[in-house]
């Protein structure tokens, strides 16, 4: 008898802590971001110093206006790409290393659409996405190395994808409505989608910007979703799952999918006949135009590392820019009213934000006192019609 009270209470125990730690988790992974009475504060105030990359300039690199940037640790360099779908390598320091200039065209080695670029770790090869689900892989000097192609397929066009092997791939769908909030796990070997996670319960509204949604931290895969959708999903590509991991809140003027379809109707038409979706990409561009002229804060870009919390926000037509510690729990908020103003960031690396800017935009976006000596005999040298430069914004401790 007193084995089995010990045992009763045992378990009771375990069950109270485990409860304690799910309430604990639950508390934790929501985040409430109240920056709305914050200063807005210079970029010297919460900026220790900027460093300029600029990227290096000739008649075979002339980038057309960049549609994304990204920074590869593995082989320390930046892949760029511009809105003639060239995918531009350039190496930690600005130095060219090679493009895509000569795999664009009809041949059977090159590519006709580019919806998306990345390095792959797994295979160390660029890897260039089109719309139907068609990877073409190439060499670190765009040789070609092959293509590989989704027969079995439920959807029909993608915009982005992330790499999780030599053959898994997690493709999203090009996002005109709820329907398309889903993300694809993809075996290449099998040549077919195994598995389809959506998130349409959170999903909102189309309205975002450029930005890469995938980013990898601590050994886990995490998911900034390119559509408004107050949370960040972990990853797990073993079950090929997708769970909350944080749901942030940017304060009361937080936007909710009851209120917009009380004022536009549904939003969830999920059939995908040319009609209907006619009328979904109708009703969200009237959603998304609301939205911009709203005092609604909009989060567009979002970034994410052990220490910070990133979003450039658009506000009534005002951008902004939100810095959450996650540690102290204090955010720091910052507008395009300055007039040097921190320009959109596109990645998060330890306490530095990078961004791009053209030469023309230097007075905009760079405060010349945050520069040292070599800093600012780098712009010396530098040219309106050169290159964009590469921005890394040192945050103060």
């Amino acid at each position: 008898m007193k084995v089995l009270i010990h045992i009763h209470g045992f378990i009771l125990t375990i069950l109270v802590l485990a409860i304690s730690c799910t309430e604990r988790e639950s508390r934790e992974n929501i985040t409430n971001i109240c920056y709305s009475e914050n200063e807005d504060l210079s970029m010297r105030d919460f900026i220790e110093r900027i460093e300029v990359v600029p990227l290096e300039t000739d008649s075979m690199n002339l980038i057309d206006q960049y549609q994304k940037i990204e920074f590869y640790d593995d082989f320390g360099g930046y892949l760029i790409v511009d809105k003639r779908q060239i995918v531009y390598l350039f190496s930690k320091d600005g130095s060219f290393i090679s493009s895509s200039h000569n795999c664009q065209g009809g041949g059977s080695n090159q590519y006709n659409i580019l919806v998306d670029a990345v390095y792959n770790p797994y295979t160390k090869n660029i890897e260039i996405l089109n719309p139907f689900g068609s990877i073409y892989s190439y060499d670190m000097s765009f040789n070609f190395l092959g293509k590989r192609d989704l027969q079995k397929k439920s959807i029909h066009t993608f915009s982005r994808f992330y790499p999780l092997s030599d053959d898994s791939y997690i493709l999203l769908p090009t996002l005109l409505g709820e329907k398309d909030a889903v993300m694809c796990f993809c075996d290449y070997s099998r040549q077919s989608i195994i598995s389809v996670e959506d998130y349409t319960a959170d999903f909102i509204s189309t309205l975002t910007m450029n930005h890469n949604p995938f980013m990898q931290l601590n050994g886990e895969i995490y998911f900034l979703p390119i559509c408004l959708d107050y949370n960040i999903y972990r990853i797990n590509q073993d079950s090929c799952k997708l769970s909350k991991y944080i749901t942030y809140s940017l304060g009361e003027n937080d936007v909710y999918k009851e209120a917009l379809e009380e004022r536009f109707g549904d939003l969830s038409n999920r059939k995908s006949d040319e009609e209907s979706l006619k009328k979904s990409f109708a009703v969200m561009e009237k959603v998304n135009d609301y939205l911009l002229r709203s005092d609604i804060p909009i989060p567009v870009i979002k970034q994410m590392n052990d220490s910070y919390l990133y979003f450039y926000v658009i506000n009534n037509g005002v951008r902004e820019t939100v810095i959450y510690d996650r540690k102290s729990k204090k955010s720091i908020f910052h507008s395009n009213k300055h007039p040097v103003c921190l320009n959109f960031c596109l990645h998060l690396d330890r306490n530095c934000l990078y961004s791009i800017i053209y030469p023309y935009e230097m007075d905009r976006y760079i405060d010349k006192s945050l520069l040292d000596e070599n800093e600012l005999k780098k712009l010396d040298h530098v040219k309106d019609d050169d290159n964009p430069i590469i921005l890394r914004y040192v945050l103060r401790h």
